[in-house]
Formats: C-alpha cells, sequence, structure tokens
C-alpha cells in the first residue's frame, strides 16, 4: 500500500492538536476603566486587564506604572469600556443594572417605575462588578480553595456568579463555521474527520451564598432549585409563566432574584 502524503499527515495532525492547544489559552479581557477595591481598604483606578484563567488583574495608574494583583489582594472592582469581542451573542452586552438592583417580572417595587429598555446593540459603556470568592475550581474532591474572580449578575443576599472560560467546540462541515472548510480538495470520506474545532466562550454559573461559600451550577435549574427547596414548586411556576430560560444569564438572574424574594418573605 502506498503510504500517505506527508501533507495529508501533517494535515491529519494539525487538526487534532489544533484543539489540545487552544485549549491551553487563556480569557483575557481589556477594559478602560476601572475601580479596585483591595483586601486592605485602599483603592485604584485606571484601564483594566483581566485574566480569567489565572484570576490575575493588571491595572495601568496615573503614573503609567503597571500593578499586577491576584485575587487574594482584591475585595471587589467594577470596569466599563470593554473591548468588543466578536465570538460572543449580540445579547452578551446587554445592561445587567436592573438585576443587580434586584429587579424581576413582578416586583411590587418596579410597578409604579418604568424598567430600564433593554440594549439593542453592543454598548461597553455599561459597569461590570466583580467579586472575590473562595473555590475549589470545580474540583469537588479537594478540600483546598482559593480566591477567583466571579461576575455579579443579581442581587442578593444569595448571588447569581459567572464565570468565563474559552472551550473548543465541533463545527461540523455543514455548520457556519466549518461548512467546506477542511476537506481542503479532499473527496468526501478521503478519510478526513467530518469535524474541526473553533474557540467558543462559555457561561458557568454559580450562587454566592451570605456565609461567602458558592455554589456550581452544572445543570441550572437542578442546583438552583435544589438551593432553593423550600420554594422549589414556586420558582418552577414563576419561570414557566414568564417563560424564562435557566441558561439565559439574565433571565437566571430574574429567577434568583424572586427566589430571594420567597426565602426573605419566608423568614
Amino acid at each position: 500500500m502506498k503510504s500517505p502524503a506527508p501533507f495529508f499527515i501533517f494535515l491529519l495532525g494539525w487538526l487534532w492538536l489544533g484543539p489540545a492547544q487552544a485549549q491551553q489559552q487563556g480569557l483575557v479581557q481589556q477594559f478602560t476603566d476601572s475601580s479596585i477595591l483591595l483586601a486592605d481598604g485602599d483603592t485604584l483606578e485606571g484601564p483594566l486587564t483581566l485574566n480569567r484563567r489565572e484570576d490575575v488583574v493588571q491595572i495601568q495608574l496615573g503614573d503609567g506604572s503597571v500593578r499586577t494583583l491576584s485575587a487574594v489582594a482584591v475585595q471587589s472592582f467594577a470596569v466599563k469600556g470593554e473591548q468588543i469581542d466578536r465570538r460572543r451573542n449580540p445579547y452578551y452586552y446587554d445592561d445587567f443594572y436592573d438585576a443587580r438592583a434586584g429587579y424581576y417580572y413582578g416586583n411590587p417595587f418596579y410597578s409604579t417605575r418604568p424598567l430600564r429598555r433593554r440594549q439593542e446593540r453592543s454598548d461597553t459603556s455599561l459597569v461590570r462588578i466583580f467579586r472575590v470568592y473562595r473555590w475549589n475550581r470545580g474540583n469537588d474532591y479537594s478540600d483546598f480553595k482559593s480566591p477567583g474572580f466571579f461576575e455579579q449578575l443579581s442581587n442578593g443576599p444569595t448571588l447569581l456568579l459567572r464565570r468565563e472560560s474559552l472551550v473548543q467546540r465541533a463545527a461540523n462541515y455543514n455548520s457556519p463555521y466549518g461548512y467546506g472548510a477542511y476537506r481542503g480538495g479532499y473527496p468526501y470520506g478521503a478519510g478526513i474527520p467530518a469535524t474541526q474545532f473553533y474557540t467558543d466562550i462559555k457561561d458557568d454559573f454559580y450562587l454566592g451564598l451570605p456565609d461567602g461559600r458558592i455554589i456550581a451550577l452544572r445543570n441550572p435549574k437542578k442546583d438552583l432549585l435544589n438551593a432553593f427547596r423550600q420554594q422549589q414548586r414556586q420558582i418552577e411556576a414563576y419561570a414557566k409563566v414568564n417563560h424564562l430560560e435557566y441558561t439565559n444569564a439574565r433571565e437566571l438572574a430574574y429567577i434568583v432574584n424572586y427566589a430571594n424574594s420567597l426565602a426573605a418573605a419566608n423568614n
């Protein structure tokens, strides 16, 4: 049998190594303005770079110097002016201000106040809030916990939190990402896999409890209802009536706000 052409071997190797190499990349976000509250109570302001995987921020100070801070040195920070990432869906830069203020459908406090309109285009002037929680970095079998940055999406006392990361997703030949993209002149069925991979940004949701613990929402609906067992039936009915999805960040924030209102009423 004739041995495969060198280019064909190289192509196969690239297809399988590419995802592994991309998986090692960390998500880095840049903001034109920030205000950081440090663990010692001091504050810093200036342009900020956030490394999500390493839980490290770099802030440029007024004198032109750059200071690098790990999560252990930070209490919280607010940012705006994010560099737009075209990989995100059009509503990613929507405003969570109302959710952080406690809004949910049917909240009597907002019955006489107009709700801020949903953003219809990217608006990076909106402020995002990040807080520090200690966690096991997704390893349920480890008791070791280290500080990490979590974005606040809802009001409290139990907060909806989000972490973002890069993941590899498969794009088959007839998807928008992969149509004809890597057959490269080889006939269909020539031994090249029918999929390739692209890098996407993934949301992971958590609940931040008043005592500082966090709960991972790997299955947002199931895990959220388990966290609010006494209010489970009311929460399910509320989400169904208002057509809210547990996997949508904004709608999940409303559900958490509603759950908090029920828990407060019961207490």
